[in-house]
């Protein structure tokens, strides 16, 4: 039996990878209001964690992206002029899940990269480039203005990315728990078909 539950809460209580915004939410007010559905028939254990620990953020990051950290290799770029973003992370270890709340402002072009998506975190230090680890969708207009963009949801692992780094994806077999123990070899970046290094970047720390 599922039971499909409306709830409305801050982006803090996005914890749960079957979570999903409604359609048309308004996102203006700071809220989101989310479906859930939950399989009553479904064996805890399968869930690969118990119901508390999946609605838990072992850690929580901001990062604040701008185009001044955007580097091709260890080359800086400028990134794309104007455009600024903020990407909200929680993440649950236990789970191998990343909740994602991500707000970009002046984004110009379109979405382009190599990757399935063009808005990732890649595996990089303040600086030089590296290989994209997780995929994000990319972020759509908001009340139909594209110079505010978000994206707001869960993921959890096995990732993917759709780049193949010596043979494998680049996502393959990466946990998030890499991004609690050394978050300074990480950066959340958006790239651009203006600025296909990265629009904006920011470190994770």
């Amino acid at each position: 039996m599922k039971t499909t539950t409306l709830l409305s809460t801050a982006f803090a209580a996005l914890t749960s990878a079957t979570a999903i915004p409604v359609s048309g939410t308004d996102f203006s007010n700071g809220k989101i209001s989310l479906q859930l559905s939950i399989d009553l028939n479904q064996d805890v254990g399968a869930l690969g964690a118990n119901v508390a620990d999946i609605f838990h953020f072992t850690s929580t990051h901001v990062v604040h992206a701008i185009p001044e950290n955007v580097v091709n290799g260890t080359e800086p770029t400028g990134g794309l002029a104007g455009a600024s973003g903020i990407f909200a992370f929680g993440i649950n270890s236990h789970a191998n899940m990343i909740c994602y709340n991500i707000t970009l402002h002046n984004f110009q072009g379109e979405f382009e990269s190599p990757a399935t998506t063009a808005t990732h975190i890649h595996e990089a230090v303040v600086g030089a480039s590296g290989p994209p680890r997780i995929a994000f969708p990319n972020p759509h207009p908001v009340g139909g203005v594209d110079a505010l963009r978000q994206s707001i949801g869960c993921l959890q692992g096995p990732f993917l990315t759709g780049v193949m780094v010596e043979g494998k994806d680049s996502g393959e077999g990466f946990h998030v728990s890499s991004l609690e123990t050394n978050p300074t070899a990480f950066m959340a970046d958006c790239h651009s078909s203006l600025a296909l290094p990265g629009a904006v970047r920011g470190q994770l720390a």
